[in-house]
């Protein structure tokens, strides 16, 4: 049903004379990540692919994503998880936006072929410099007692400084999981911190990634993340340095190398990235869920899909 009335609405807005069409933002990117533990480990590789493009047709927003992420973790069964997910938007005021959507994810692997199909119903309300957002959940259409609620609020407190707030709760898990983040981003400079934590439970992690660019198309990038509590069962600390090329407006390629050190025993991660992006994107959820994988993506959790549901749906799911 949700599937239909999205379509329908699709092909109603497109049906609109092709001047009032603005392509409001556009991405493309592939990753490579490879972790390679010292002594006896499993070497764990990815490689993903994914693409996104959101446009305007008078008060209608309307949007696709799509991703191919490849998983191998030594010599065991590779496991490959497809993302395809379609939305539309009405634009109230040009501060309030609300809209549904639906994704369909595939997880493939020796073993088995599963399909998930789910959908999600979104409301926002974003000034210039604050904004709130909610976002309802059902990962699986056919799971009717599992559903996650989440809670976006982002506010610019002073010129170039912005801190935000996500907080995540899934039905039938009497706990919430938070996601904290401030960033500051001014002329040659960007740094970013955050925490993210589970309500009653001894785990943490928490971060910081920074960005100095010498020109307008060379930049040196860093990063730091650290995890403790007895919960999570090991303690580690990651340690990342590397580059970013922008050799057009909107591409850019970047590698970064990351140290990780867990209760004594290290791993190597390498990371090698081409992405293009143009403009910006109208939902504040998703670009907060996005901000909060890109801070994630230089420890542990770096290789966890983004099934498209929730923050912690995916970056935790092995938890």
């Amino acid at each position: 049903m949700i599937m239909k009335a999205l379509t329908a609405t699709a092909l109603g807005v497109l049906a609109a004379p092709a001047f009032a069409q603005e392509l409001t933002y556009g991405s493309f990117s592939l990753d490579y990540i490879n972790i390679t533990p010292e002594g006896d480990g499993e070497e764990l590789t990815s490689f993903d692919l994914q693409g996104e493009g959101e446009f305007t047709v008078n008060q209608f927003v309307l949007g696709a994503v799509g991703s191919n992420d490849v998983f191998e973790f030594g010599d065991g069964p590779e496991v490959t998880v497809r993302k395809l997910g379609v939305y539309a938007g009405y634009e109230i005021t040009p501060e309030a936006l609300v809209g549904a959507g639906f994704t369909s994810l595939n997880v493939d692997d020796e073993f088995s072929d599963e399909d998930l199909n789910g959908f999600d119903i979104f409301g926002q309300y974003q000034t210039g410099a604050f904004g709130i957002a909610v976002n309802y959940s059902r990962p699986d259409q056919d799971i009717d007692d599992f559903d996650i609620t989440t809670l976006f609020v982002e506010a610019e407190v002073s010129p170039g400084f912005t801190v935000g707030g996500i907080v995540e709760s899934f039905s039938e898990v009497d706990e919430n999981a938070y996601f904290l983040s401030a960033s500051y981003d001014a002329g040659q400079i960007f740094g970013r911190a955050y925490y993210t934590s589970i309500q009653d439970a001894d785990f943490a992690i928490y971060g910081a990634r920074g960005e100095y660019w010498f020109t307008d198309a060379i930049a040196l990038t860093g990063g730091f993340e650290t995890i403790s509590g007895d919960d999570f069962g090991i303690d580690y600390t990651a340690l990342s340095i590397g580059g970013e090329y922008e050799f057009a407006p909107g591409i850019a390629a970047s590698a970064s190398y990351t140290n990780i050190d867990s209760d004594g025993d290290d791993a190597d991660a390498l990371s090698i990235g081409l992405t293009y992006e143009v403009g910006s994107r109208k939902r504040l959820d998703r670009n907060m869920t996005e901000d909060a994988f890109e801070d994630l993506e230089h420890g542990i959790f770096g290789t966890q899909p983004n099934l498209g549901f929730g923050i912690f749906a995916g970056s935790f799911s092995f938890i």
